[in-house]
């Protein structure tokens, strides 16, 4: 019997999500798409899900699992690509679930328009009664070859200057296949969020940069669940740190790369909007009003900005936005931490 090749690989990180795991396997399973193999990487969960991910291997032979010790999302994902057999690679994470159509339509669209990369739309989900839709397009995109970098990869970066949100296309990696030729050939792997704020932009600009043909459908097809306890809702005080470890690691990419001040522009906007994200949700937090200003004084008092205000043309960004990088610029914390207690300064 001819052994039938694995269309995709889908790679779920599982770490302290007990309570929403089930409802996450239970989607892949029942996926339309067949030949597909399902990933579970125990990250050294301290919870049940160890157990839960050993019951689903028994109960089905398309799923593997592995046992690891605790090393975050990021070298998650990289162990579960050491093993990943399949044409495509899916990242899913596990407090999350999908449409049972999802990795359908993604492979077909894949497979009969020739592309390495696939993007969907998602859904904002807070419960069964409040789910916002996403799409970032409206009709089926094509993208090829330089455009993938126009069009696609910067636009997940940063958006111009004087654009209203901070960026134009959401870089999570999880609403898209990616193409596991491309990965292996490359050797792309995801760096630690631990070090970095954004591990999937890294993962992005390494892997788009590859790409010959990347395409946007509109179905919004994957549901990102809003988790209380997520470690991404909770104030951390190494945030600001990772941001420039971000900004610093992307801009070492872009000189590889040879981009030009326009396409690093884009990084800036980058740094200056999770800047201004980090200092509100800093100024929000549980921390006394003497550390707030602490901070406030290290983040605000970083080169990066003086690079920014010598290169980017803060000026144009909107009004809002402009004013918060007068603040920053002249460090003036006590209106910083005024501002941040006006809804409309929250950032996109």
């Amino acid at each position: 019997m001819i052994e039938q090749e694995i269309k995709v690989s889908i790679i779920v990180p599982v770490y302290k999500v007990e309570r929403y795991l089930d409802r996450c396997l239970n989607s892949l399973i029942n996926q339309s798409l067949e030949n597909i193999e399902i990933i579970l990487v125990d990250d050294g969960s301290p919870d049940n899900c160890p157990q839960i991910c050993d019951q689903y291997v028994k109960l089905y032979p398309h799923i593997k699992v592995i046992h690891k010790e605790n090393e975050g999302l990021g070298y998650a994902r990289n162990s579960g690509l050491e093993i990943a057999t399949g044409k495509y690679i899916a990242f899913v994470d596990g407090d999350d679930f999908v449409e049972r159509s999802m990795f359908e339509k993604l492979y077909d669209t894949a497979i009969k328009k020739d592309a390495d990369t696939v993007f969907c739309g998602f859904n904002f989900y807070k419960n069964e009664s409040e789910i916002v839709p996403h799409q970032e397009v409206e009709s089926t995109l094509i993208f090829d070859n330089e455009d993938i970098k126009n069009k696609v990869l910067l636009n997940m970066i940063g958006a111009p200057p004087k654009s209203l949100n901070d960026r134009n296309l959401f870089m999570s990696v999880w609403h898209s296949i990616y193409s596991s030729s491309i990965i292996k050939e490359n050797n792309i792997q995801f760096c630690s969020e631990r070090h970095i704020i954004s591990e999937d932009i890294v993962f992005q600009i390494d892997y788009l940069t590859k790409s010959k043909r990347t395409i946007y459908i509109p179905d919004c097809l994957y549901y990102y669940c809003f988790n209380n306890t997520s470690l991404s809702r909770i104030f951390r005080k190494d945030r600001n740190s990772k941001i420039v470890t971000m900004y610093k690691s992307l801009m070492e990419k872009a000189e590889l790369l040879k981009w030009q001040e326009e396409e690093k522009q884009r990084i800036m906007r980058l740094f200056i909007g999770y800047s201004r994200s980090a200092m509100l949700d800093l100024c929000l937090s549980n921390l006394s009003y003497k550390e707030k200003r602490k901070i406030l004084h290290e983040n605000c008092s970083n080169t990066i900005w003086d690079t920014i205000f010598q290169k980017y043309p803060y000026q144009k960004l909107p009004k809002k936005y402009f004013l918060f990088c007068i603040l920053i610029k002249y460090k003036l914390y006590f209106f910083i931490y005024y501002i941040s207690k006006l809804k409309k300064f929250k950032t996109n």
